[in-house]
């Protein structure tokens, strides 16, 4: 008995010694494992931060996939970010090989743990051979180039491999150009477990390599931390070149490969304003305008079939910019209040402005306006309004097509032409019969007519017909028509005339805002709206050659 359990408690002890040894070993395979996750785990750049008031923004693994699809097209890709909308980015992706012969094994887009990069594969013919990959940063809503500022980027799988065909020293060179023009390079931004330092081995450069030839290769395509090396730019830029190539401390060269990644980029969002003043002629020139043509029907006449004459509408290319305006971003409540101004441009493209300006500019208002004046005297007259309202909303980042019309005082919207009918002064004087209203009638005794009155006989009556023809495809409002009745001794008047009947057309006129009958004065009309493209008659009918002042 005791022999058995002697011999029991052996194998027991036997078997737990076992399932301890088989335990310590799972529990160390299980440690190496998270050690080597936590090793291959890409670590958050440490330069990916922004100060206050600025919008931060990084790419998404659409962007990567859009950029490298778009890789060598000259074509800037509209950049989603993560920003949501505040950074109004396009990236153009430029490749440059030194060398003929480099072999170029792959430039494409890995994805690991959900998290892309852009993977750069090449056998370099030489150790000086070397690869470029060229970010420019443009402004979306412009098209001008974009300042970045604390952009930061992370480049993986930089390592060292001196063996049997496999023989290379990665190097990574990352610079940036600033908004001077110089050029300077990132600044490194050490990673936690990372073997990667920055200096300059003896290929001249300032760059990312491996700290030791004896640190171990890393494993491809997996973003990890061990062969991380992440810089950030002290100054904002508009493009950074990646250089790619070997440390120069080997003497030859195999297949070698990198990861890249955009960790971070800061933008104060800008709100952008724009617009041209320009010439709303409808192509209509200087040489074609006549300020007395109103035909606006036949086929012969130049204001005939212009749907885009002074429409208030910037028709470009048929109509141009002018010169001359200064525009003004103001308070809509407090004009007053200014935020910028600036004069549009004398040059190309001409009459053109454009504001862009940070929220802060606005101290809290949101009731933003332009207004546009003209110190010119070439177009005096507008065919828009000169204060437009922007509709200012804190998450809409451009405000285009803020255009003001004017045209020159020939092609003005507005002809009135006056035409008169000697007659005998009866109590009721129909204006519209068509035998007084025939075309090109050159005798003012048979009918309304713009020829010349000759042998008036005092006591007679003169009836006029203004007509108002509005040439503008918009509409004139609070149009008021005025004529004044010659007085004696005014202007050279010889005898006064009077108003007399028929009375004035209610329709048009207010009684009590005119002459009587028989009262000398000013014939004024209501305030009225013209529609586009539109004639409107106005009659009245004086009575001539009272020598009596009778007011």
């Amino acid at each position: 008995m005791e022999k058995t359990k002697y011999s029991l408690g052996y194998r027991n002890s036997y078997v737990l010694q076992q399932y301890r040894c088989l335990l310590s070993i799972f529990t160390g395979f299980i440690i190496l494992l998270f050690i080597s996750n936590t090793a291959f785990a890409l670590a958050t750049n440490p330069g990916a931060v922004c100060s206050n008031g600025f919008s931060q923004g990084s790419l998404t693994n659409a962007d990567y996939t859009n950029l490298v699809s778009a890789v060598n097209t000259n074509n800037y890709v509209n950049i989603l970010g993560n920003a949501g909308g505040s950074i109004p980015l396009q990236v153009k992706m430029t490749t440059v090989e030194s060398s003929t012969n480099t072999v170029k094994s792959n430039f494409g887009v890995i994805t690991t743990a959900g998290t892309s990069a852009i993977n750069i594969q090449r056998t370099f013919p030489n150790i000086s051979a070397y690869t470029d990959i060229i970010f420019d940063f443009r402004n979306a809503l412009t098209s001008q180039p974009i300042y970045l500022t604390n952009v930061a980027l992370s480049a993986f799988d930089i390592d060292y491999a001196n063996s049997n065909g496999n023989t290379f020293d990665d190097f990574v060179e990352i610079t940036g150009v600033t908004q001077a023009g110089s050029t300077i390079s990132g600044t490194l931004q050490p990673i936690t477990g990372s073997n990667i330092v920055f200096g300059q081995p003896p290929q001249g450069l300032q760059g990312l390599f491996t700290r030791t030839a004896s640190d171990p290769n890393c494993t491809a395509k997996n973003l990890g931390t061990q062969c991380q090396g992440s810089v950030q730019f002290s100054q904002p830029v508009a493009s950074v070149k990646v250089r790619y190539t070997n440390t120069g401390y080997l003497n030859s060269a195999t297949n070698q490969e990198i990861d890249l990644r955009v960790d971070n980029y800061c933008y104060v969002p800008q709100y952008i304003f724009t617009g041209t003043v320009f010439d709303d002629n409808g192509g209509i020139t200087a040489a074609q305008a006549n300020a007395t043509n109103d035909d606006i029907t036949s086929s012969g006449s130049i204001y005939t079939n212009k749907p885009n004459y002074f429409n208030g509408v910037f028709n470009s290319p048929q109509e141009s910019g002018i010169s001359g305006s200064t525009v003004k971003l103001v308070n809509c409540a407090n004009t007053a209040t200014t935020y910028a101004t600036q004069i549009v441009n004398t040059g190309s493209p001409i009459g053109q402005y454009q504001f862009s300006v940070p929220i802060a500019t606005f101290n809290n208002n949101t009731n933003i306006c332009l207004i546009e004046e003209y110190s010119g005297t070439a177009y005096p007259i507008r065919t828009t309004s000169d204060n437009k309202n922007t509709g200012f909303t804190t998450t809409t980042y451009l405000y285009s097509n803020n255009d003001f019309g004017r045209v020159i005082a020939a092609n003005a919207a507005l002809v009135l032409k006056k035409a008169q009918y000697i007659n005998n002064c009866p109590n009721t004087l129909n204006y519209t019969d068509p035998s007084l209203n025939t075309a090109n009638n050159g005798d003012p005794k048979t009918g309304f007519s713009t020829g010349s009155i000759s042998n008036m006989t005092p006591g007679q009556c003169i009836a006029y017909r203004i007509t108002a023809t509005n040439r503008a495809n918009i509409g004139i409002n609070n149009f008021v028509m005025k004529d004044i009745l010659q007085k004696q001794g005014v202007n050279g008047a010889t005898v006064t005339s009077v108003l007399t009947n028929p009375p004035l057309s209610t329709t048009d006129y207010t009684i009590s805002e005119n002459p009587a009958i028989g009262v000398n004065g000013e014939i004024k009309t209501k305030s009225l709206t013209l529609t586009s493209r539109s004639k409107r008659d106005f009659y009245f009918n004086t009575k001539y050659g009272t020598t009596v002042d009778t007011q």
